[in-house]
Parts: structure tokens; sequence; C-alpha cells
């Protein structure tokens, strides 16, 4: 699916500058890659009109890559572009004019078995990459003031790779809770045409009606569709929920949703996720 945005639409100020430099640098090496994290989330917001109110002052890519030796040619000469530079404690990050950070994950042939990727050259840092694939298969291509184009993920693809993010590090951070309670919040709104066209019995026909469960089922619905094909991904995500459901009023990740987002209450998280197992 195309769309078309401004760039003073975007709250991030740097965003067009930045993949100015990054878009020919990544086609003259072609090499795939696609915008993740909380500027897709903000850019899709904004192409249905709505507004995370939340600045961005990082950009997150996905790049797929086969091995460590491509991904030190590109770290090599990135920082050959003006105005970039390695970041000294991030092994993913680069800094843009001293203060913008991007961080390029790498994913694809690079991947271990187990869907992580390991740093070299001590292998010390692991990062877990399950659901890039699928999230490349459900991309959206945004223009951006009619000049530049670029892909995105979408909020379902969001919803599945910061799950598998809160999954590694809830107990540091709750910024992933955060964000997936955010989406939900968001999810029913955005996409209510489609609901209602397509999905009309199985979301407004829950008795009693809430948008947040509602937006549960809907992006259950969605998650089944992008990860049906892969087992690993569906058995991992279904986990993942299924703990956190029977944890119940223990669960760390229904706590940190409803101690970020002050209008979602627990049983509604709780019932939300229900319908996403369900659904998924």
């Amino acid at each position: 699916m195309d769309y078309k945005i401004e760039s003073k639409r975007i709250n991030h100020p740097l965003i067009k500058p930045i993949l100015e430099y990054l878009i020919p640098f990544f086609q003259k090496k072609e090499i795939k890659f696609y915008i993740i994290g909380a500027t897709a989330r903000d850019i899709i917001l904004e192409l249905h009109n709505e507004q995370s109110g939340r600045a961005t002052r990082d950009l997150d890519i996905a790049i797929a890559i086969e091995d460590w030796d491509k991904y030190a040619e590109i770290e090599n000469d990135l920082v050959q572009l003006p105005n970039f530079k390695k970041d000294t404690h991030q092994k993913q990050r680069f800094i843009y004019l001293d203060s913008y950070e991007i961080d390029l994950v790498p994913y694809g042939e690079i991947m271990q078995q187990d869907d992580k990727i390991y740093w070299p050259p001590d292998e010390e840092t692991a990062m877990n990459v399950l659901g890039f694939k699928e999230a490349e298969k459900h991309l959206v291509n945004v223009s951006i003031d009619n000049q530049i184009e670029v892909s995105i993920v979408n909020l379902a693809s969001i919803f599945l790779l910061k799950s598998v993010a809160w999954s590694d590090r809830n107990i540091t951070s709750s910024k992933d809770a955060d964000d997936i309670g955010f989406i939900l919040t968001n999810y029913l709104s955005i996409n209510q045409q489609r609901a209602i066209d397509e999905f009309y019995d199985d979301i407004y026909t829950i008795d009693p009606f809430d948008t947040i469960v509602a937006a549960g089922t809907l992006m259950g619905i969605d998650l089944n569709n992008m990860i049906k094909e892969n087992s690993a991904t569906q058995e991992f995500l279904s986990n993942v929920i299924d703990q956190e459901i029977k944890l119940g009023v223990e669960s760390r990740l229904f706590n940190q949703i409803i101690e970020t987002n002050k209008t979602i209450s627990f049983d509604q998280i709780y019932q939300a996720f229900i319908q996403i197992k369900k659904n998924i």
C-alpha cells in the first residue's frame, strides 16, 4: 500500500535529511532497508490523522544482509557521510549531527538458527530479530514531500517486534509495553472502516463492546495473517501472551501497559490479550 505525507507532519525534525543520505547509500549497495520503531509508529499514525504526541529523536532501521563482513563495510562507509559518526557504546548505533540516534539492526542470512544476531567479535551482545522477515512482507511505502520514498513497517508489525523486544528487556525497561498499549489504544480507530467491512461479526458483536478489546481482536486477526506461515514466530508470540494471561494481575506486561497508558484499565488489557491469543 502506498501513501503520501509532508515531512512537517512527522514529529522527527531531521527524518527527511537523514533519509536523503540513507536511501541512495543503501540503494548503491543494493541493500533492502525499512524503518521500524517509534518513527514508523508516528508516521503510520499521521497517515491516519492521529498523533502520538511523543517527540522522537531516534531512527530505527532494519537492514537485510548476509554476514558481519557486510555490516562492517556499511559501518565503515556510513561514517564517511557528512555529519554521521559511530556511537562508542552501542554496537548498532550511529549518531547524526551529534544528537540524533540511528540504530541499524541487521537481519536475514546473518541470523542464527535461534533467530538472534550475535555481535562480533565476542558474540556476547545478542539481539532477537524474530519477526523481521514477516514484517518485511507487510511494508507500507511512503512518499515524503513527493520527493523521497521509503518503506516502513505497519502497526501490526510494530506490535509484533515490540512484543519480541519486550520479552528480551522487560526487566530493565517498560518502553516496549508502553508502545504496545499505545498501539492498542489507536488500532481500532485507524482501521475502523476495514474492521467494519471485513470483520464486523468478529469485532462488533462482542458484548460488552469495548474499543481496546475490539482492537485486540483485530490485532490478533492481523497478526495471524502475518505469522501463520512461520510456526516459530507464531509459537513464540503465543507463548509470551499465554504466559502473561496466566499470570493475571501479576503480569509484568499488563502492569507496565496500564502504568504507562493511564487511559487503559487492567481488565481492558487482559481481555484484549485474550482476544489476541484467540485469533493468532
